[in-house]
């Protein structure tokens, strides 16, 4: 069969990644994407099974070798697999039909092949491609009982490391883009404030929050935004963000100058 369109397989990202656990909460039947170190088989079967639900053809594809990745999931920012698996998607492209990756616990979008295997640190792995129904190695799952059973066991893997670490994603393991002032986190409920001063009182600065730890189905946070004219020529902004939910919500604080 042709390949799907790239914006389809854009669509059955955003489709299986909609599923993604709420860190503190974990409930079946979400996908713990967040906890990246293990688990990886549940998530690709229980992706399959979603894609092959809304009619499309996915396939998987295991890779081997000493694979290390960066990840703001983890709190040692790193993780380190003897193997992993994901499904694919074939795409056409003007290039011909090419085999894309869905996997969430590392993009945020479909990645070619060639993209997926390098993000994972091993110059020469080895890629082996399946169908999807094979869950682990050989071994086969048509009720998905195994797979729930690995989704719920690494849901509780996830609940445990953000009740002693808070809620990933970790940010030891970020680097502020433009525009972010700082990062916070707020335990459930919990209401505080911050300061920036030395901001030049003639620019025109506007202030938001954003949360980081994802979480479906409501607002996470409001923001309340005062100013100090701290000098002639300075002021300070007075920044209480309250989180809304009874769960600990990661942040960043954003700023952009509209003007000079």
């Amino acid at each position: 069969m042709p390949g799907i369109s790239l914006q389809r397989a854009r669509q059955m990202f955003d489709f299986v990644n909609a599923r993604l656990c709420c860190a503190s909460v974990s409930a079946s039947p979400c996908i713990p994407f967040a906890y990246p170190d293990d688990g990886c088989w549940g998530r690709a079967h229980e992706m399959c099974r979603l894609m092959l639900a809304e009619g499309e053809l996915p396939r998987k594809v295991w890779i081997q070798g000493n694979l290390h990745v960066p990840s703001a999931n983890k709190p040692d920012c790193n993780v380190y697999w003897g193997w992993h698996v994901a499904p694919t998607l074939v795409v056409a492209t003007g290039n011909g039909d090419q085999t894309y990756v869905i996997d969430p616990s590392l993009f945020n979008e479909p990645v070619t092949q060639a993209t997926w295997a390098a993000a994972q640190g091993d110059p020469n792995p080895t890629l082996t491609p399946s169908g999807p129904e094979n869950f682990l190695w050989g071994q086969l799952d048509p009720t998905y009982s195994k797979t729930n059973n690995v989704l719920e066991d690494y849901r509780i893997q996830l609940k445990l490391r953000s009740a002693n670490n808070g809620p990933p994603p970790y940010t030891n393991c970020m680097v502020p883009g433009p525009g972010v002032q700082w990062f916070g986190v707020l335990a459930p409920n919990q209401t505080q404030r911050w300061f920036t001063w030395g901001w030049p009182a003639r620019w025109h600065v506007l202030w938001t929050v954003m949360p980081l730890t994802p979480c479906v189905g409501g607002p996470q946070l409001t923001g309340k935004f005062a100013i100090e004219r701290a000098d002639a020529s300075n002021c300070t902004y007075w920044i209480s963000v309250r989180n809304l939910t009874g769960a600990s919500v990661r942040f960043e604080g954003r700023y952009d100058i509209l003007s000079y």
